[in-house]
C-alpha cells in the first residue's frame, strides 16, 4: 500500500453510548477450523480442551468474528465495533480515523496449527477495492488488503513464496514422476541468470490447472516416489520437501498442490522468528503456534490443499511468482525488554514485551492498541482504569489512554497501527 492509496471511507459513524475507559478487558472468539490444535489454545488460556480443534483466537473488530469489551458489572459486554463507532476519534485517534475511517484497521490472532492450512494468497489494496462487490458477487468479503506478520511462539513450518527456478527444477526432476518432469520442463525456460518469474508462473499455472481426471495419478505417483529413499541421500533441502509432499499426499489425495513444496519455498521459524506476508505471496502455515498481526480483512484466495473453492482466475491474477528473498523480518530492540516488528506499511506493527515487575507502554503509536498477555499474568493501569490479564487474555487500549503501566510477570504482545504514510 502506497502513500497515494487511500481506503474507502465507511459511512458516517453513529455517536452516543457510554464513554469507553482507556483500558478495557476483551472477550475474544475462538475459530474452530479443522486444522487447529485440540490443546494449544486451551493450555494457553488455562482451561480444559473441549475435544475438538481450536485454530485461531481472534482479537479485533472484523465483522465476521468481532471481539467484545467488558464494560459493566456482571461482565456486561459491548461489541468492539460498536464502541469504536460511538466515539471513533477518542477510541482510534484523529490520524487513524483520517487514514482508515472509523474502524479498527488491524487484528491480532493466536494461531494453533495442528495440520497444514490451505495454500493461499491475499490481494493488495487496489485489487481488493476494485473487485469487491458488497452484494456478494466477488471473491472478496471486504474492500481491504490483508497483509500479515506472524511471530513464532513455538517452532513453525510454512510454505512461503517461490523457490528460484533452478532449485525448483532440480527438486521436481528429482522426484522422478512424469508429472513432476513436466513441471521441471516449464522451469527449464528460465534464463541461467535473469528473470525467473515467467518460468515460475508457467509451472504454477500448469499445476493449479492440472486436468482433474489426472490428479489422482499425480498424487499417487508423488506418494510412491517419496516413499522410496532418494538415490543420492544427503540433500536436506530435498529431504524436507519430499517429507511434506508425502504428508500432503495423505491429506489431499485429489489435489495437485501436494507438489507445492517442490516449487514453492519451505521455511522454519524458531520461537521469536517473524515473517511478513505481503500481497500476492503464496503461503501456508504447516505446523506450530504463532502470534499474528494483520490488517482487518478476511480476503483469501485459495490455491489448493483445501476442500474449499479455488478461484483459479483470481489466483493467477494476483499471485506474485517472483522467487522469494529472505523471508524473515528482523526485530528492532526498543530497550526495556521490548522488541518490535514494523513492516513499512501503515496497517500495523507488533511488539513483544517481557514484563518482570513493572513496565510502561508509552503512547508512541498514535492510535489504539490491543495488548495480549501470552504467558504469565500482568495488570494494565491507565488513570483509574485497571485490567488484570492472565495467559491468553487481552485488553483494548484507546488512543486517548496516554501512558499505560504494566505490573506483574509475563510475555506481552501489543498490536498497533504502523507508520501512517
Amino acid at each position: 500500500m502506497t502513500a497515494a492509496t487511500r481506503e474507502p471511507m465507511p459511512d458516517s459513524p453513529r455517536l452516543g453510548g457510554p464513554a469507553l475507559p482507556p483500558v478495557t478487558r476483551m472477550v475474544n472468539p475462538v475459530r474452530d477450523y479443522d486444522w487447529g490444535s485440540t490443546s494449544i489454545l486451551a493450555h494457553l488460556q488455562g482451561r480444559e480442551p473441549h475435544g475438538g480443534p481450536e485454530a485461531e483466537l481472534w482479537m479485533g473488530g472484523h465483522p465476521s468474528s468481532p471481539s467484545a469489551l467488558v464494560t459493566g458489572p456482571g461482565a456486561a459486554t459491548r461489541p468492539l465495533p460498536d464502541a469504536v463507532a460511538d466515539d471513533p476519534r477518542a477510541t482510534l485517534g484523529d490520524a487513524v480515523v483520517e487514514r482508515f475511517g472509523p474502524r479498527l484497521p488491524f487484528m491480532l490472532k493466536v494461531l494453533a496449527v495442528e495440520r497444514p492450512l490451505s495454500l493461499q494468497v491475499h490481494p493488495d489494496a487496489a485489487r481488493a477495492l476494485a473487485v469487491y462487490d458488497a452484494a456478494g458477487g466477488s471473491p472478496y468479503v471486504d474492500p481491504y488488503a490483508k497483509p500479515e506478520l506472524i511471530v513464532a511462539v513455538e517452532e513453525m513450518s510454512a510454505i512461503f513464496g517461490f523457490r528460484p527456478a533452478a532449485e525448483a527444477a532440480r527438486l521436481l526432476a528429482g522426484l522422478g514422476t512424469p508429472q513432476s518432469a513436466a513441471l521441471a520442463a516449464d522451469l527449464s525456460a528460465a534464463p541461467a541468470a535473469g528473470d525467473d518469474e515467467p518460468a515460475l508462473r508457467a509451472a504454477f499455472r500448469r499445476l493449479v490447472t492440472w486436468p482433474a481426471d489426472d490428479v489422482p495419478a499425480l498424487v499417487a505417483a508423488a506418494a510412491a516416489a517419496v516413499a522410496v529413499p532418494p538415490a543420492a541421500p544427503g540433500d536436506p533441502l530435498a529431504a524436507e520437501a519430499r517429507r511434506w509432499v508425502g504428508r500432503l499426499a495423505k491429506l489431499h489425495p485429489r489435489d495437485p498442490l501436494v507438489l507445492a513444496p517442490l516449487l514453492l519455498g519451505l521455511i522454519r521459524l524458531a520461537p521469536g522468528d517473524a515473517v511478513f506476508v505481503p500481497a500476492g505471496v503464496p503461503h501456508a502455515y504447516l505446523s506450530g503456534c504463532g502470534v499474528e498481526v494483520l490488517a482487518a480483512s478476511d480476503n483469501v484466495v485459495r490455491a489448493g490443499l483445501t476442500t474449499k473453492r479455488v478461484d483459479v482466475a483470481e489466483l493467477l491474477a494476483i499471485v506474485d511468482s517472483r522467487p522469494g528473498a529472505e523471508p524473515l523480518t528482523p526485530a528492532a530492540d526498543l530497550g526495556g525488554g521490548e522488541v518490535a516488528w514494523q513492516p513499512t506499511i501503515p496497517d500495523f506493527r507488533l511488539t513483544r514485551l517481557l514484563v518482570d515487575g513493572a513496565a510502561r507502554l508509552a503512547p508512541d503509536v498514535g492510535g489504539p492498541q490491543i495488548v495480549l498477555c501470552l504467558r504469565g499474568s500482568v495488570t494494565l493501569r491507565s488513570g483509574d482504569a485497571r485490567v488484570a490479564l492472565a495467559g491468553g487474555e487481552s485488553a483494548f487500549v484507546t488512543a486517548a489512554a496516554g501512558d499505560v503501566e504494566l505490573t506483574g510477570a509475563g510475555e506481552v504482545y501489543r498490536a498497533a497501527c504502523g507508520v501512517l504514510l
